[in-house]
């Protein structure tokens, strides 16, 4: 018998393989997990189509078992005893049918008045679509089945009415929703159609019927339509349509995206300004091949001049500004030579370096002349300004001379509070008793007690902008009044108030393309009157405490422009003149 030591060894597992190994575990029935609610998620995704295709196909079974005639839906065209909209259950899914029946234009005896026969009611189509639910986010399916009729086609089916969707510019509008909708007949109409790429929405075979009323709208889109008469609106534009047997009515109508304006009613803005007249070189950064003297900006070397210089005004750094409105330069070019101011930027970290033209267009090669208007861009990307001038010659006897130069900005704008405003549409919907329009859009908006107002969801239109009190005059109104809102615009409406006066004179001056020209002096003048004053960076001037009379002269005048007179000026009340100006 052996005899020796004996020894019993236990093993465990430590704490770490415990962890691997729950970790190991997680992962496997994890993906086990996933995989299984994938595939759970396939199979309701799968049985839910099925149902939607067991009920469409059933559904237009039905509706080729039924007789030509009767192949219609409540309220549409074609008129029938279909539903256009219903709902089903089926294996616990909740269905939503929609039915659209429709006649259909042939190619094949020609469409249009260009029908052979003059029938354009060929055939009907149908289409049925079943959506539901799927964990949020509808799923759909629809057939689509052409239905035609035992014989030739007939004139049972009424007249065809053509609309065609434009949006602002006048092109086709794809996808909007056209109703049509009419109860002076047997069977009242209510169906929607949507255009197509072309912009147009037929409804081919309308029983033949005046007072068809259309609605013409798109997402996110204003909405444009026929009107009824009405007591206030008695001759309405236009007016319902009426469908005409054998025939194509034809409707155009415009539609576009809605539009955001942020309405700002302010006072007189204060504002301040860095001016150089080169008196001394004090307000000169840096200068190259140039010299100040006597009052203006040189080439160096006299009295033979070298052929070209630059120089470089200090910073303008406004302590606090709500933002930046021009800078101007008066020079002195002879014959053989030349002279560009250009605008530099810094972060107020960064080197100087070019605004861009996409910031300020024009500027990558400089201005030659004039005032430029700098409102647009931002005080935050641009808290800091300077001027750079680039001076040639190409006559060693000649020089061009910087005479000044001027930054201007906005220190603060005192708002206006509670002031109300009221917006007139240019677009019409028809003629009241008197044969005065009537107007689709008249609203009043009041600013807060900050001055501030916000119209959502307002459409593209030339606005008449009014003031709702007696108590101020509009001496700016930056972007013009009449205002342009453009489609699918988010912008800004500011107007500057001034303590009202009986009689006042507010003068826009601006080029050929409608923008506004800053720097023009406007003076403004009759017996024993004088008064001058230059646009804003808005092209305008206002002057008011004026006395009526039809005797006043105005003159305009601007570097690089032809200046315009009106001799015999007449002011009475709130006057508002808008002054094109031709370049030289």
């Amino acid at each position: 018998m052996y005899a020796g030591k004996s020894t019993s060894m236990q093993k465990g597992m430590s704490l770490v393989e415990v962890i691997i190994a729950a970790a190991v575990i997680v992962l496997v029935f994890g993906g086990l997990m996933a995989s299984f609610q994938l595939m759970v998620a396939l199979i309701g995704k799968s049985k839910a189509e099925s149902g939607a295709l067991a009920l469409a196909n059933e559904r237009l079974e039905y509706i080729r078992s039924l007789p030509y005639n009767d192949v219609g839906t409540v309220g549409g065209i074609p008129s029938g005893n279909l539903a256009q909209n219903a709902s089903t259950t089926l294996n616990g899914v909740v269905y939503f049918e929609r039915v659209l029946i429709e006649y259909v234009d042939a190619e094949d005896d020609g469409t249009g008045a260009d029908d052979e026969n003059g029938i354009v009611a060929d055939y009907k189509r149908v289409k049925v679509e079943y959506s539901w639910d799927d964990k949020g986010e509808t799923d759909s399916l629809s057939l689509i089945s052409n239905i035609v009729p035992e014989g030739i086609e007939t004139t049972e089916g009424g007249g065809t009415l053509r609309v065609n969707v434009f949006d602002a510019t006048v092109q086709p509008v794809s996808g909007a929703e056209v109703r049509l909708y009419n109860d002076s007949g047997t069977t009242t109409i209510d169906t929607i159609r949507y255009t197509n790429v072309d912009g147009v929405a037929l409804f081919s075979g309308a029983p033949a019927s005046a007072g068809y009323e259309i609605t013409v709208t798109a997402d996110n889109f204003s909405t444009d339509g026929t009107y009824s008469a009405t007591a206030g609106n008695p001759s309405p534009s236009p007016p319902h349509v009426a469908v005409l047997e054998s025939q194509v009515s034809t409707m155009n109508f415009q539609i576009d995206a809605l539009s955001s304006l942020a309405l700002r009613t302010i006072g007189i803005p204060v504002t301040e300004s860095f001016t150089d007249t080169f008196t001394d070189a004090s307000g000169v950064s840096a200068v190259s091949n140039t010299v100040v003297s006597g009052g203006a900006v040189i080439l160096s070397g006299a009295p033979a001049y070298v052929s070209s210089g630059s120089v470089q005004s200090i910073a303008v750094t406004p302590s606090t500004f709500s933002s930046w409105e021009t800078f101007s330069f008066t020079t002195d070019t002879p014959e053989n030579t030349a002279l560009s101011v250009q605008l530099y930027s810094s972060d107020g970290v960064s080197a100087y370096t070019l605004v861009s033209d996409s910031d300020l267009p024009g500027n990558s090669t400089g201005f030659a002349t004039g005032t430029v208007a700098i409102s647009t861009l931002d005080p935050l990307t641009h808290p800091s300004l300077a001027l750079g001038a680039t001076l040639t010659s190409s006559h060693a006897s000649s020089t061009p001379r910087l005479l000044d130069w001027e930054i201007t900005y906005t220190v603060s704008e005192p708002p206006i509070g509670n002031v109300p405003l009221n917006f007139t549409s240019s677009k019409t919907i028809g003629t009241d008793s008197g044969g005065a329009p009537v107007y689709k859009y008249q609203a009043t908006h009041t600013t807060d007690a900050g001055g501030d107002a916000d119209i959502a969801n307002f459409e593209w239109d030339v606005y008449t902008v009014a003031l709702g009190t007696g108590l101020y005059d509009i001496a700016e109104a930056c972007a013009g009044i009449p205002y342009i809102l453009q489609p699918g615009a988010n912008e800004t409406l500011t107007l500057t108030l001034a303590p009202a006066s009986a009689h006042s004179l507010r003068v826009r001056a601006e080029n050929v393309d409608g923008a506004p020209i800053p720097g023009v002096t406007v003076e403004l003048a009759r017996p024993d009157f004088n008064d001058s004053k230059s646009t804003s960076a808005c092209g305008q001037v206002f002057f008011n405490e004026l006395t009526t009379s039809d005797d006043y002269q105005l003159v305009l005048s601007a570097a690089g422009y032809n200046s315009e007179t009106i001799p015999a000026l007449e002011i009475d009340g709130a006057t508002t003149e808008v002054i094109v100006l031709t370049a030289q």
